[in-house]
């Protein structure tokens, strides 16, 4: 870590000040927006902004900004994904201190809406492994005078620093995972090899017993309960479905679409129509190809719980860089603004995080077409 540079006694015990006060317990999200507060507050920013990269490494798949109001944001509009001259800092890999950004370049200008900015100072911001997570974007100091080479030495060192930081909050996030996943596969397994077989038999039980009752009053309780039964386990199934999480295999991305959709229609009963591209295994890469089927079971979960649908067809391809999960159900609909959900806030997460985009189309009474893609080399 490039602390030999700093030389000012006070800016150095401010540098370790600001590296201890982002050590924190917090989700990756709040690290990340402690992480830019505390790089603008370091050197006296007014704004500052961290790009996450996009799996494609060429542009930004996130922006969390420091020292804009919630109206300032929204008059600015989409987020940036890394042209002009943040586009120069990706490329670079390097720091970039500039006095007059309108001179510079690959400045492209600013949307309507967007604050004055003149002073500029950029840094990658690199974990253990040499690996550039994203990059610290800072402007306009608050004295009014240009960012100082000694200015962009501390924030290359914080860059750093966070980096290390973030590395360590992954493997954190990556162990909670793995715990977790493992905790799910436990319950999976108990829930249908114990809960639903008990409930097979009470049911049978009942079945049986149903052809010695002679009053119709308690004949008519136990096919209510029998069906209660019935809707209960298909609950039970659904919620298997969905914490059962498929994990990286040998398996070829075919074969664990294949599994879903069978899974889709043997335990619950709604018809699959699979398409798959010729070839596709050897397009994608391991990572990008078990977050495909992860997004394939949040889909196909969401379609379980709120669709009634009876038909689904799903179809994978490979479009250009992307890969592309398109799945189409005959169910109920919804209005996407209205009705979205957790699940498909996920869907659109994860989608983003691997340099792609998740789209919803759905009509009342008609039916629910998702488009979910990704990178398809992440």
């Amino acid at each position: 870590m490039a602390f030999h540079k700093i030389n000012d006694p006070e800016r150095l015990h401010a540098l370790i000040d600001a590296i201890l006060l982002i050590e924190t317990d917090a989700d990756l999200d709040g690290l990340l927006a402690r992480i830019i507060e505390t790089a603008s507050r370091l050197v006296g920013a007014k704004y500052g902004a961290l790009g996450v990269m996009a799996g494609d490494g060429a542009t930004l798949s996130r922006f969390i900004t420091y020292g804009l109001s919630i109206d300032e944001r929204a008059a600015i509009g989409d987020e940036p994904v890394g042209h002009g001259l943040l586009g120069e800092i990706i490329r670079r890999a390097a720091p970039l201190r500039i006095d007059e950004l309108s001179a510079h370049h690959s400045s492209s200008g600013f949307p309507p809406g967007h604050p004055p900015m003149h002073q500029f100072l950029g840094v990658p911001v690199m974990t253990a492994d040499g690996h550039i997570y994203g990059n610290l974007y800072l402007t306009e100091p608050l004295d009014g005078k240009p960012f100082s080479e000694e200015a962009e030495q501390l924030v290359e060192a914080f860059g750093r620093a966070a980096g290390l930081v973030i590395d360590q909050e992954l493997l954190r996030s990556n162990v909670r995972e793995l715990t977790l996943s493992e905790e799910r596969e436990r319950l999976a397994r108990d829930l249908h090899d114990t809960v639903i077989q008990r409930l097979f038999g009470v049911g049978l039980a009942l079945q049986i017993s149903l052809s010695s009752v002679l009053d119709d009053a308690v004949r008519d309780r136990i096919n209510n309960v029998l069906d209660e039964l019935d809707a209960t386990i298909h609950e039970i199934r659904t919620t298997i479905f969905e914490i059962d999480q498929d994990q990286p295999t040998g398996e070829s991305l075919r074969d664990r679409i294949g599994v879903l959709s069978h899974e889709i229609q043997s335990r619950l009963g709604i018809v699959a129509e699979v398409k798959v591209a010729s070839g596709i295994d050897d397009q994608i890469g391991t990572h990008c190809a078990h977050h495909a089927v992860q997004a394939l079971r949040e889909i196909l979960s969401n379609i379980v719980r709120h669709s009634q649908a009876s038909v689904v067809q799903i179809q994978v391809d490979v479009t250009q860089n992307l890969v592309e999960v398109v799945v189409r159900d005959n169910g109920v609909g919804f209005t996407p603004r209205i009705g979205a959900g957790r699940g498909l806030r996920n869907l659109s997460s994860r989608a983003r995080e691997l340099g792609g985009d998740c789209a919803v189309e759905s009509i009342i009474g008609v039916g629910t077409m998702v488009r979910w893609t990704a990178n398809r080399m992440d």
